[in-house]
């Protein structure tokens, strides 16, 4: 056991404060917490920004866990063991409880694709990594959040990774710096806020997702902890903080959105709100924590951590299910069954566990194993065996295989100048944008080496083909890479070059419909820009530079969105039963981009540029085709899979027999 070291005035005060005496108004604060996550996730009232609740449940958990660790220090009784332990009994039994329904549900319903990604969630889930997975699945190809059943895992993986540290950390302070805890805890939350708003921009997914750029919401609450601060004896004084409190929260969860960036500076409004709150009903009561004593915010609190666990696992199954968005009474239904759930859980899984005379130490560590054994067993070979696609056949088999039909060398090529064709003549021609490029690069392959061709395909995810173009989120660094594929097109001229991005993302900022992530961002000055007028100015200013090579210039215009993954889908309505069209209006699609095709339609005439509408070949004048020949002709919602890029095959011979007849004569 850790416990060399002497008794602390402050850990003493601590412990009585923090450690000992439970407080209500923190159970109603957890309900606070929680309450804005489901709602956000359910969509079912106008929260957008409903996900701060998870940094309010990082500021309690910092400075709960902080006054216990620091209590016992003080007395001289800190075992890592026994802290070990209190984690183990407090996490573990409602989680393995919701991932051992959660693999029978997806071993049963999820198709081979989303069951292989599971699989390896269930995994990182169990051993508290899922939040570094996370992060890196954030990348253009990766599967949007609302098809990740494990996804609010992270928090619970932030947190365990931050107190695999912490402790040792505590214990080092008490040890070799006299205890110097305020000066110890504020050094590690300035570094970790630093990082955070370093990270913010070069890095969200993993300023988001990452345990050091969150550490600071816990050590926030550790502060708080150490009651350096005066303790509040007016009332007056008690209840203005805490009304601060309460509105900084209520402000971050309505005035945020998945659009603010986030955390940063930003997350500052609901951590201090929690730190507040906290702090003016540390000694007696302030308003604000009456109010979050009430019995109904008290029992929301007390199930909160099963409420979380279950909320986002039936909304997942739900939506999997019905395969489209829940309207509010399908929302408000599944809502009530995550809180009865979370009832259940609460009552017979973390209450009775929590009780030492449950099981001994010894039973609950061996007990864990155990659990965690067969459920890892499962994630493995999910994973490995890919998902177990016998489970289907025939025609449902052709349809999941859809989600694979993807460009063979699709990773391979991503943010590079790939060559494709025939190895043996020279390049005549460039397909250059973002990720939709990549999904009509096989289409224009399969040409090319049908026709004895040869060329270049460059993308980048969500970087349209335009020059100086810059994101507000620079982990996609447009601008270098837009640079280096204009470098070498002049470099190594060719006859023909192709642009194609999903325009109307770039022009309005905003994705399609209902659909999952988050939008382009254009940003000018380091700041997010008004994406249209920047679109407007930067279309030109590239067609211009690229009329300088010399080469004939066609824009591919937009492909159709459709909103939803089509293969998944497709075969969800044929096993399902549920049957609706999936595909999106022709009129839908020509108004999300009117305002996109009209800047390509003014900037091409002027500098001798063509332009070619995929839609037209995949459209008719009431719908855009989502399926032919029985097989899928997107990969996703919004890329073309290889047999839908196929269908383009019309455009690339106009434009690239023509430019060699012309450059023949």
């Amino acid at each position: 056991m850790l416990t060399t070291v002497q008794p602390s005035p402050i850990a003493d005060k601590t412990v009585v404060k923090a450690g000992m005496r439970h407080r209500l108004d923190i159970d109603g604060l957890r309900a606070l917490a929680v309450i804005p996550v489901v709602l956000y996730h359910a969509h079912l009232l106008r929260m957008p920004g409903g996900f701060v609740g998870v940094d309010i449940f990082f500021v309690i958990s910092g400075y709960l866990i902080t006054g216990l660790i620091l209590g016992a220090l003080g007395k001289g009784r800190f075992s890592i063991v026994d802290f070990y332990e209190r984690r183990a009994r407090r996490i573990l039994p409602a989680l393995f409880a919701v991932l051992a329904v959660t693999s029978v549900a997806a071993y049963l319903v999820l198709l081979p694709h989303n069951l292989r990604d599971y699989g390896r969630s269930l995994i990182a889930t169990l051993f508290f990594f899922s939040n570094i997975l996370f992060s890196k699945q954030a990348g253009y190809f990766d599967a949007p959040s609302e098809m990740k059943p494990l996804l609010h895992t992270w928090s619970l993986a932030v947190e365990e990774q931050f107190y695999i540290v912490y402790p040792l950390f505590l214990f080092l302070v008490a040890r070799y710096l006299r205890k110097r805890y305020l000066l110890a805890i504020g050094a590690a939350f300035v570094l970790s806020f630093a990082l955070s708003i370093r990270q913010l921009h070069a890095d969200p997914a993993g300023a988001f997702f990452l345990a050091p750029p969150r550490a600071w919401e816990l050590m926030m609450g550790g502060l708080l902890a150490l009651n350096v601060l005066p303790e509040l004896r007016h009332i007056l004084a008690r209840n203005i903080l805490g009304l601060c409190g309460l509105a900084l929260i209520f402000y971050s969860i309505f005035a945020f959105s998945p659009e603010t960036p986030f955390p940063g500076y930003n997350a500052l409004f609901p951590c201090v709100g929690a730190a507040l709150i906290i702090y003016s009903g540390a000694t007696q009561k302030s308003w604000a924590a009456r109010l979050l004593s009430t019995k109904p915010l008290v029992f929301v609190g007390l199930i909160s951590y099963s409420l979380y666990l279950w909320h986002w696992v039936l909304l997942f199954f739900a939506r999997y299910y019905l395969i489209r968005p829940l309207n509010r009474v399908q929302a408000a239904a599944f809502v009530a069954a995550a809180f009865f759930a979370a009832t259940l859980s609460w009552r017979f899984v973390e209450t009775p566990v929590r009780n030492r005379n449950f099981a001994s130490r010894r039973w609950i560590f061996a007990g864990a194993g155990l659990v965690s054994l067969p459920l890892a067993a499962f994630g493995g070979f999910a994973f490995v065996k890919h998902g177990f696609p016998g489970r289907y056949s025939g025609e449902a088999r052709r349809l999941v295989d859809g989600a694979d039909d993807i460009w063979k060398r699709r990773d391979e090529c991503l943010s590079k100048i790939c060559r494709v064709g025939v190895e043996d003549v020279p390049a005549s021609f460039a397909l250059w944008g973002d990720s939709h490029a990549g999904a009509v690069a096989p289409g224009l392959e399969q040409f090319a080496l049908a026709n004895h061709l040869s060329g270049y395909v460059a993308y980048q995810g969500a970087c349209a083909p335009l020059l100086h173009l810059k994101r507000y989120d620079q982990s996609f660094d447009c601008e270098t890479f837009n640079q280096k594929v204009f470098d070498y097109l002049r470099a190594h001229r060719v006859a023909t070059i192709f642009l194609e991005g999903r325009w109307a993302l770039y022009a309005e900022g905003s994705r399609y419909k209902e659909e999952p992530g988050t939008p382009a961002l254009l940003a000018e000055g380091g700041r997010p820009s008004q994406d249209y007028a920047v679109f407007e100015k930067l279309v030109p200013a590239t067609l211009e530079q690229l009329q300088k090579l010399g080469s004939k210039v066609v824009i591919i215009a937009s492909t159709p969105e459709v909103g939803i993954d089509v293969p998944t889908a497709l075969a969800r309505q044929l096993l399902s039963g549920i049957s609706f069209s999936l595909a999106p209006s022709t009129s839908a699609f020509m108004d999300r981009q009117r305002r996109a095709f009209q800047v390509l339609s003014d900037a091409a005439p002027k500098y001798s540029t063509e332009i070619v509408y995929p839609h037209r070949l995949l459209c008719d004048q009431t719908n855009c085709a989502v399926i032919k020949d029985g097989r899928p002709l997107y990969s996703d919602d919004n890329h073309l899979s290889t047999h839908g890029a196929t269908v383009l095959t019309p455009i690339f011979e106009k434009a690239l027999l023509s430019s060699s007849s012309t450059h023949a004569r």
